[in-house]
Parts: C-alpha cells; structure tokens; sequence
C-alpha cells in the first residue's frame, strides 16, 4: 500500500510540474484572487477563447470590466527571478544561476487587446489595462515598463490594482453590452482549447522555420544581421527596418 501511495505522490508531483498544469494551478490562484471584487462593480471573465486575426483565436486568462475599462490579465505562475522590459522581445528566468528565455508576455497581452477591439467595434474605445501576474513565489527582480497601461505585478497585488482606478469612462450599460459581446463571441466546443494550442505550436513551427531560413516571418523580406547598440553581440531583424520591426 506505501508503495502505491509513493507512485500516486510521485506521478501527481510529475503532472504538477508540466506547463499545462503550473498555468491552471497558477490562473485558479488569480480566479481567487479576483473573486474578491465587488460583482457589483465589475464584470470578471475567465479563460476565454475568442476569435483572433486571420482566422486564428487567442487565449485570455482574465478579463476584467469596470468602469474605468478593460484589465486584461496573463498569469505566469513562475518561479526564480524574473528579468525583463516592456520592448524585449523575450524576458528571462533565473533560477539558481541557470537562465531560461520566455516571450515578452506584454506582447502576448498586446495580442489579446487587439481581438477585444475588434470584438467590441468602433462605437466604444475604452482605455484598456494590460496585467502580467506572477506568482508571489517569484521574484521581479529588474522590470523596465514605462507605459501607463502596462504593469507587472505579484497576482495578490490585482485587486487593490484594479480597484486603485476609480475613474469613470464606462457606465453600467456599456460595461452589460462588452460583456454579452465578449461571451457571445467566446468559444466553448469541446476540444477548441486543444485546436488552439496546435495551432499556436505549428505557427511557432512555421515561424522558426522562416527565420532559419533568413525569411522574416512577419512580412517575407530578408533578415539581417544588425549589431546592438551597447555593443554586446548581434540579432537578426527585418530588412525593412523601421517599416517593419520584427527581430530574432
């Protein structure tokens, strides 16, 4: 019997380890979080799977509607030291001296602002919010995020956030009719999470390919070899620079 309860314990540490698992364990904890704010001032969605451009869809972890506009939410339950700013292309991870590179999840947030413009239309231009949560077990050691839309923060740290802007560009019937749109556009079929995610893992596929190759993937131009500007080593970036601002 001790030994089946040491294999339960091990295959359930193993699951709990795996990305999939750290991110529902990691967007329950900010679903608590927020569960905390007054319902009768603000409007809270979870993991929500709308259309995105060219056909694709995007996942957004939290969205939040008040009066003062639209906080959309990214959680990172991520350990170690965080390092990062608001125009990098990718941000890092320091744990015991070793480092892992991760995508400026500000840019994924960028992403999922854009599908809920697109939702909501040309009649209303709320001001939005763009929130990436870490885990308090984390620690944000050096963030440069100068935007006054932008924050990066301890996910017990949203409430008083969100809160904190008591402004009013909203009212109680605008916030009622982006939240039918919001929910009404989001897909629920069954297995139309797991669509998503292959399709988010074959365009990285198809992306990585482009750039081995020297073709930008945001625009089909050359890459080329640009020196940075501090004189520490070189990137790959469009030849079309400053029309089009991808980098490698």
């Amino acid at each position: 019997m001790s030994y089946l309860i040491l294999l339960l314990m091990l295959l359930v540490a193993i699951l709990a380890s795996t990305p999939t698992v750290k991110g529902k364990i990691g967007e329950g904890k900010v679903k608590y979080y927020l569960g905390k704010l007054d319902l009768d001032r603000y409007v809270v969605l979870h993991d929500m799977l709308i259309p995105s451009q060219n056909g694709k869809t995007t996942q957004i972890d939290h969205i939040v509607l008040s009066k003062a506009g639209i906080f959309v939410i990214e959680t990172k339950n991520y350990q170690g030291w965080i390092y990062g700013s608001e125009r990098s292309k990718k941000w890092t991870q320091v744990i015991y001296k070793q480092k892992q590179a991760f995508h400026n999840p500000l840019y994924q947030n960028y992403g999922h602002i854009k599908a809920i413009e697109k939702i909501i239309g040309e009649r209303i231009k709320p001001p939005f919010y763009s929130i990436i949560a870490f885990d308090p077990k984390s620690t944000i050691k050096k963030m440069d995020v100068t935007s006054p839309h932008s924050f990066v923060i301890y996910s017990n740290q949203l409430v008083k956030l969100i809160e904190n802007h008591d402004e009013t560009v909203l009212n109680s019937l605008q916030i009622k009719g982006i939240s039918e749109l919001l929910q009404a556009r989001n897909i629920v079929e069954k297995g139309a999470g797991r669509t998503h995610k292959k399709k988010v893992r074959a365009g990285q596929r198809e992306k990585q390919v482009k750039v081995n190759a020297g073709v930008c993937p945001k625009c089909g131009n050359p890459l080329v070899t640009r020196n940075r500007k501090d004189g520490k080593g070189s990137f790959k970036g469009c030849s079309r620079f400053p029309k089009c601002r991808f980098i490698a």
